[in-house]
Protein backbone atom coordinates (compact mmCIF):
# COMPACT_ATOMS: atom_id res chain seq x y z
CA UNK A 1 0.00 0.00 0.00
CA UNK A 2 2.85 2.37 0.82
CA UNK A 3 4.41 1.68 -2.57
CA UNK A 4 1.19 2.70 -4.35
CA UNK A 5 0.98 5.91 -2.35
CA UNK A 6 4.64 6.69 -3.13
CA UNK A 7 4.13 6.13 -6.87
CA UNK A 8 0.98 8.26 -7.01
CA UNK A 9 2.78 11.04 -5.07
CA UNK A 10 5.62 10.87 -7.59
CA UNK A 11 3.12 11.24 -10.47
CA UNK A 12 1.42 14.16 -8.73
CA UNK A 13 4.81 15.85 -8.25
CA UNK A 14 5.66 15.39 -11.91
CA UNK A 15 2.27 16.76 -12.98
CA UNK A 16 2.86 19.89 -10.87
CA UNK A 17 6.43 20.31 -12.09
CA UNK A 18 5.40 20.17 -15.76
CA UNK A 19 2.25 22.26 -15.20
CA UNK A 20 0.03 19.64 -16.86
CA UNK A 21 -3.10 21.62 -16.05
CA UNK A 22 -1.81 24.49 -18.19
CA UNK A 23 -0.92 22.23 -21.17
CA UNK A 24 -4.34 22.29 -22.83
CA UNK A 25 -7.18 19.81 -22.74
CA UNK A 26 -4.97 16.73 -22.52
CA UNK A 27 -2.97 18.26 -19.68
CA UNK A 28 -6.11 19.08 -17.73
CA UNK A 29 -7.34 15.53 -18.21
CA UNK A 30 -4.01 14.04 -17.08
CA UNK A 31 -3.89 16.36 -14.05
CA UNK A 32 -7.40 15.27 -13.09
CA UNK A 33 -6.48 11.58 -13.53
CA UNK A 34 -3.48 12.06 -11.22
CA UNK A 35 -5.75 13.74 -8.63
CA UNK A 36 -8.23 10.85 -8.84
CA UNK A 37 -5.38 8.35 -8.39
CA UNK A 38 -4.19 10.27 -5.32
CA UNK A 39 -7.67 10.18 -3.76
CA UNK A 40 -8.07 6.49 -4.59
CA UNK A 41 -4.76 5.60 -2.97
CA UNK A 42 -5.78 7.48 0.21
CA UNK A 43 -9.17 5.73 0.24
CA UNK A 44 -7.51 2.33 -0.27
CA UNK A 45 -5.23 2.95 2.70
CA UNK A 46 -8.25 3.81 4.84
CA UNK A 47 -10.11 0.68 3.68
CA UNK A 48 -7.07 -1.50 4.41
CA UNK A 49 -6.78 0.02 7.88
CA UNK A 50 -10.50 -0.53 8.56
CA UNK A 51 -10.28 -4.10 7.30
CA UNK A 52 -7.37 -4.87 9.61
CA UNK A 53 -9.27 -3.38 12.54
CA UNK A 54 -12.38 -5.40 11.63
CA UNK A 55 -10.36 -8.63 11.34
CA UNK A 56 -8.94 -8.08 14.83
CA UNK A 57 -12.43 -7.38 16.18
CA UNK A 58 -13.88 -10.54 14.59
CA UNK A 59 -11.02 -12.61 16.03
CA UNK A 60 -11.82 -11.21 19.49
CA UNK A 61 -15.51 -12.06 19.04
CA UNK A 62 -14.60 -15.57 17.87
CA UNK A 63 -12.38 -16.07 20.90
CA UNK A 64 -15.08 -14.77 23.25
CA UNK A 65 -17.67 -17.01 21.62
CA UNK A 66 -15.43 -20.05 21.97
CA UNK A 67 -14.92 -19.26 25.67
CA UNK A 68 -18.66 -18.87 26.12
CA UNK A 69 -19.34 -22.18 24.38
CA UNK A 70 -16.80 -23.91 26.61
CA UNK A 71 -18.47 -22.40 29.69
CA UNK A 72 -22.02 -23.30 28.65
CA UNK A 73 -21.73 -26.57 26.76
CA UNK A 74 -20.12 -29.77 27.97
CA UNK A 75 -18.96 -32.96 26.32
CA UNK A 76 -19.13 -32.48 22.57
CA UNK A 77 -18.52 -35.98 21.24
CA UNK A 78 -18.60 -34.88 17.64
CA UNK A 79 -21.73 -36.90 16.96
CA UNK A 80 -24.35 -34.58 15.45
CA UNK A 81 -27.18 -36.74 16.80
CA UNK A 82 -26.07 -36.27 20.41
CA UNK A 83 -27.90 -33.60 22.36
CA UNK A 84 -25.78 -30.77 23.61
CA UNK A 85 -26.13 -30.89 27.37
CA UNK A 86 -25.97 -27.94 29.66
CA UNK A 87 -23.26 -27.98 32.28
CA UNK A 88 -25.91 -28.42 34.98
CA UNK A 89 -26.01 -32.23 34.62
CA UNK A 90 -28.34 -32.81 37.54
CA UNK A 91 -31.14 -31.58 35.23
CA UNK A 92 -32.47 -29.32 37.94
CA UNK A 93 -34.80 -26.89 36.20
CA UNK A 94 -35.03 -29.00 33.03
CA UNK A 95 -37.53 -31.61 31.91
CA UNK A 96 -36.52 -34.41 29.58
CA UNK A 97 -39.04 -35.41 26.92
CA UNK A 98 -38.76 -38.10 24.27
CA UNK A 99 -40.23 -37.20 20.91
CA UNK A 100 -42.86 -39.76 19.85
CA UNK A 101 -41.88 -39.35 16.20
CA UNK A 102 -38.07 -39.53 16.17
CA UNK A 103 -37.56 -41.00 19.68
CA UNK A 104 -34.86 -38.42 20.46
CA UNK A 105 -34.59 -37.08 24.01
CA UNK A 106 -34.67 -33.31 24.40
CA UNK A 107 -34.38 -31.10 27.46
CA UNK A 108 -36.72 -28.17 28.07
CA UNK A 109 -36.58 -25.45 30.71
CA UNK A 110 -39.12 -26.22 33.42
CA UNK A 111 -40.40 -22.63 33.39
CA UNK A 112 -41.64 -23.04 29.80
CA UNK A 113 -44.31 -25.49 30.93
CA UNK A 114 -45.99 -22.78 33.02
CA UNK A 115 -46.35 -20.26 30.18
CA UNK A 116 -49.68 -19.81 28.39
CA UNK A 117 -50.03 -20.48 24.66
CA UNK A 118 -46.64 -22.07 24.18
CA UNK A 119 -45.91 -25.13 22.09
CA UNK A 120 -42.61 -26.95 22.51
CA UNK A 121 -41.26 -28.67 19.42
CA UNK A 122 -38.66 -31.37 19.04
CA UNK A 123 -35.41 -29.72 17.90
CA UNK A 124 -34.62 -32.78 15.78
CA UNK A 125 -37.77 -33.27 13.72
CA UNK A 126 -40.01 -30.29 14.56
CA UNK A 127 -42.87 -32.37 15.99
CA UNK A 128 -44.88 -30.66 18.77
CA UNK A 129 -44.15 -32.47 22.04
CA UNK A 130 -45.96 -30.14 24.48
CA UNK A 131 -48.99 -27.90 24.00
CA UNK A 132 -49.69 -25.41 26.81
CA UNK A 133 -53.22 -24.67 25.55
CA UNK A 134 -54.12 -28.33 26.09
CA UNK A 135 -51.85 -28.48 29.19
CA UNK A 136 -50.50 -31.84 28.15
CA UNK A 137 -47.65 -33.69 26.54
CA UNK A 138 -48.36 -34.81 22.98
CA UNK A 139 -47.84 -38.55 22.46
CA UNK A 140 -48.15 -39.97 18.92
CA UNK A 141 -50.68 -37.31 17.92
CA UNK A 142 -52.87 -38.39 20.89
CA UNK A 143 -53.07 -35.98 23.77
CA UNK A 144 -52.05 -37.38 27.14
CA UNK A 145 -55.36 -36.20 28.66
CA UNK A 146 -57.26 -38.40 26.18
CA UNK A 147 -55.52 -41.60 27.30
CA UNK A 148 -56.97 -43.88 29.97
CA UNK A 149 -55.56 -43.48 33.46
CA UNK A 150 -54.64 -47.21 33.42
CA UNK A 151 -52.53 -46.67 30.32
CA UNK A 152 -50.44 -43.97 31.98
Amino acid sequence: MADLRRRVSYLAGMAERYDLADQGREGKILAEVVEVLRELSLDMEEVASNQLELEEYVEEIDSDLMSLEEDVYVGDTGDEDDDVRLEDDDDEGYIELECPVCQQDSYYNEALFDEDGIQLSCPHCGNVVFDADEDCIVVDDVLEDDLDEDFL
